[in-house]
């Protein structure tokens, strides 16, 4: 005979804070990693690991001490162990899909149907390590629904933080996530049956009681977030205008006229003086810049040439694509062509210029055409119609 549940309320509570703070943690980790290195970034992803996999185990553990039932159980310590280690180790894959290599709308779907695969197996995995006195049963239809629980919603939230890398983003997604954590785990417990097992087992009285050790898990993944989030703190490591760079941000503040065509040198003024430094002795070739200007948090920092996938016209500036977001960058597109290397870079319309190195394919749709950028070949980037030749030459189909 099935026994009768209840929860408290406080516990379920803490639960929930739990899943969203170790959301919140994991996605601000992974804020921005373009600015640093590929080490740095790895060593950031799998803190961002660690804080989403052990809240989300934290949140599971603490919704499981919330559980009232009217025997005493226990839990076996190995699948239990087993149980974090997958939280863990899946939602690392998720995020470091999303970090090393071109972010797309498919990628960030399939982390999410990861991330969501990986809450439903730590979830089941945990609850195997029940032991003693209880015989735990789940309906099918209890599995599907907690399965299309945990994808969708990880699949929002993981659309919300990534679709703009913004503090606001951010937050919505960690709300998102850790409502789907949360979710998938009481809907998952709403369909479990618990029965009493045929010999009844003394258990020892346990030295913490159940609202006491909750609140210490709560509170060792609250300050485990906490401590990575100092980590999150602007340090030496970022790029801040200093007056040493004063004149090139003042150059590059500048805008040059939206145009298709380079501007006659005997017009340009000051605001291509940072141009002008890139030309050789002789001054005939410039030679491609060490970095392009872009603006974040009233801030100018650099990106190099290499790291820029395509760059879209934006009024009198231009946005930068580098496969996980689009920067602000303070110049125009015709500048912006005129100082790149024209061996790297091919403008394919007047509103865009394209890194040959991340073409992947082309493809026409009537009379329009599209170079295709990035592994999963995603990113679409117009080509005009006087352009199409140039490009197919360049990609050798012609």
């Amino acid at each position: 005979m099935p026994l009768e549940i209840t929860y408290s309320p406080m516990l379920v509570m803490a639960s929930l804070g739990v899943a969203v703070m170790a959301a919140f943690t994991s996605l601000r980790l992974t804020s921005h990693l373009r600015d640093y290195s590929a080490a740095r970034r790895k060593a950031r992803v799998v803190q961002a690991a660690f804080a989403l996999g052990s809240g989300i185990w934290s949140m599971h553990f603490v919704g499981m001490l919330a559980v009232e039932l009217p025997i005493t159980i226990a839990y076996q310590p190995l699948p239990t162990l087993v149980s974090a280690l997958i939280a863990v180790l899946v939602t690392g894959a998720a995020l470091l899909s999303l970090h090393f290599g071109l972010r797309s709308r498919r990628r960030i779907i399939v982390a999410g149907i990861v991330t969501g695969l990986g809450i439903v197996s730590m979830h089941y995995a945990g609850m195997s390590a029940i032991s003693a006195n209880c015989i735990v049963t789940y309906s099918p239809v209890g599995v599907a629904i907690a399965v299309g629980l945990g994808i969708a919603a990880s699949i929002a939230a993981m659309s919300l933080a990534y679709g703009t890398r913004s503090l606001a983003a951010t937050i919505s997604g960690s709300v998102v996530l850790g409502l789907a954590i949360s979710a998938m785990h009481y809907s998952a417990m709403y369909f479990t049956m618990f029965s009493v097992a045929s010999g009844v087992t003394a258990i020892p009285a346990p030295y913490l009681s159940t609202d006491h050790l909750a609140l210490l898990v709560a509170m060792s993944s609250f300050v485990i977030c906490g401590l990575f989030l100092l980590s999150t703190v602007p340090g030496e490591d970022v790029q801040v205008a200093t007056a040493a760079t004063q004149p090139a941000m003042a150059a590059a503040e500048m805008p040059a006229p939206l145009d298709e065509t380079p501007e006659p040198a005997m017009v340009r003024t000051a605001s291509v003086s940072l141009s002008r430094a890139t030309h050789n002795r002789d001054g005939d070739a410039p030679e491609p810049p060490a970095r392009i200007p872009y603006e974040r948090d009233k801030t100018i920092r650099f990106l190099a040439p290499g790291a820029i996938l395509a760059a879209r016209a934006d009024g009198h500036y231009t946005q930068l694509m580098n496969g996980e977001e689009e920067l602000f960058c303070p110049w125009s597109i015709s500048r912006l062509e005129e100082v790149l290397d024209h061996d790297e870079f091919v403008r394919t319309h007047r509103s865009f210029i394209v890194n040959r190195n991340y073409i992947h394919g082309f493809r026409r749709n009537g009379d329009k055409a599209y170079c295709l950028l990035g592994d999963d070949e995603d990113l679409e980037i117009p080509v005009s119609r006087s352009r199409v030749g140039e490009l197919r030459e360049l990609l050798d189909l012609a």
